[in-house]
């Protein structure tokens, strides 16, 4: 729990200390909407469609040991892959709505197909759209995980940008509606991102997974970390949008996850 309440933390003192900046009216009243970037792999960024804007995306993950593939809901097999379609529309400039179908392929046996797990949901930006440097979002989904279990997360996610660099940390709270699981199931995320060129970005991202099962009975496994480093590259004037990367499990069996992620904006 105190990974969590660090992660709040980050968020509101990321808060306090742009508000100084961003309080200020904007030296052009022609500003335009901030572009399109997911600069992380493990937090969707704040910096999202705008109005009328839609976001079609795909993501492939490879897991090589069990529950690997989180923060997406939902256990899975210790080796296999997931592939994810997701579809975002900007609805205006501070409400998007999406949909997330995530299809776990197993290896090593005769199915195709193994498991679907579906999400619906909306994403809010809190602060004005013509703040640049600091953004404050928040999203709330119903899902159904690949065992078929229903649920619902919040999720409250804070970027703040400095110069090149991008400082961004996000909290999940979710509920599944089934026998044998948490109450709540807690994860937290926090990453950063530096511009080395005008459509490239490096960075490393931490995940602290299952924070509710710190010095509790461990009924999904116990705690997890992981980190890793992400690239993201945006093209086709920011329109088409990679973002790749790794990450080590840093508890119990050590294990290696991959994942990329491909998004074009319309």
């Amino acid at each position: 729990m105190r990974t969590a309440a660090a992660v709040w933390l980050v968020c509101f003192t990321l808060a306090g200390a742009a508000r100084a900046v961003e309080d200020q009216p904007p030296a052009s009243s022609t500003a335009t909407a901030a572009p399109v970037e997911q600069p992380f792999l493990y937090m969707v960024d704040p910096h999202g469609p705008a109005a009328r804007q839609v976001l079609a995306g795909y993501a492939l993950a490879f897991s090589s040991t069990a529950g690997a593939i989180r923060p997406i809901p939902g256990n899975f097999d210790s080796e296999g892959v997931v592939h994810t379609l997701s579809l975002e529309v900007g609805v205006i400039d501070r409400l998007r709505v999406y949909a997330q179908t995530m299809i776990a392929e197993s290896i090593g046996t005769t199915s195709d197909v193994n498991a679907v797990a579906l999400q619906l949901g909306a994403r809010l930006l809190v602060t004005p759209p013509a703040w640049r440097r600091f953004r404050l979002m928040v999203t709330g989904a119903f899902l159904r995980e690949f065992g078929a279990s229903l649920g619902a997360f919040g999720e409250l996610t804070a970027s703040y940008d400095l110069g090149r660099v991008r400082l961004a940390a996000s909290l999940h709270g979710e509920r599944v509606f089934a026998g044998k699981r948490d109450p709540i199931d807690l994860y937290a995320v926090a990453g950063a991102s530096v511009r080395v060129a005008r459509i490239l970005r490096l960075g490393v991202e931490y995940v602290a997974q299952d924070l509710e099962e710190l010095g509790d009975d461990e009924a999904e496994g116990g705690a997890r970390h992981y980190v890793g480093p992400d690239v993201a590259l945006s093209l086709h004037n920011n329109r088409f949008l990679l973002t790749a990367g790794a990450a080590v499990q840093a508890a119990y069996s050590p294990g290696l996850l991959a994942r990329a992620a491909v998004t074009y904006v319309y």
